[in-house]
């Protein structure tokens, strides 16, 4: 049996049907993802500051570009977005993804994004 299968096996025996039953698989893994996708494009983000906004909604002590903070928040607002998503298996659509983007961008765009090249949140 591959990885793959493995994994596909393993997340069907969890038998998640509630975002209680999501939240207490995906607990550590949200972070993680939360933090090495933010990681990818902004050298600011780090590991502890992304738990914190996950686990209690805020950064103390905090000296870097709120746009960093901005970034983790909308991960952190996506993912609560798309549990209830994920539990209905709602099927993947433009509407969605336009959903997705706009949670992730919200409040993140410069001046080069925004008024240069026209671009918006929820939109390509």
């Amino acid at each position: 049996m591959s990885r793959y299968d493995d994994a596909v096996k393993k997340w069907q025996e969890w038998e998640i049907r509630t975002t209680a039953d999501l939240n207490l698989r995906l607990d550590s893994f949200r972070i993680l993802f939360a933090y090495n996708s933010g990681k990818i494009e902004n050298d600011e983000i780090n590991y502890h500051d992304t738990r914190e906004i996950f686990e209690n909604g805020k950064v103390v002590g905090y000296t870097g570009s709120t746009r960093t903070l901005f970034e983790q928040q909308n991960q952190k607002t996506c993912y609560e977005l798309l549990q209830d998503k994920i539990i209905s298996r709602e099927p993947l659509s433009i509407d969605l993804i336009r959903t997705v983007h706009r949670a992730l961008t919200e409040g993140t765009y410069d001046e080069r994004r925004y008024i240069v090249n026209g671009e918006r949140p929820g939109d390509f």
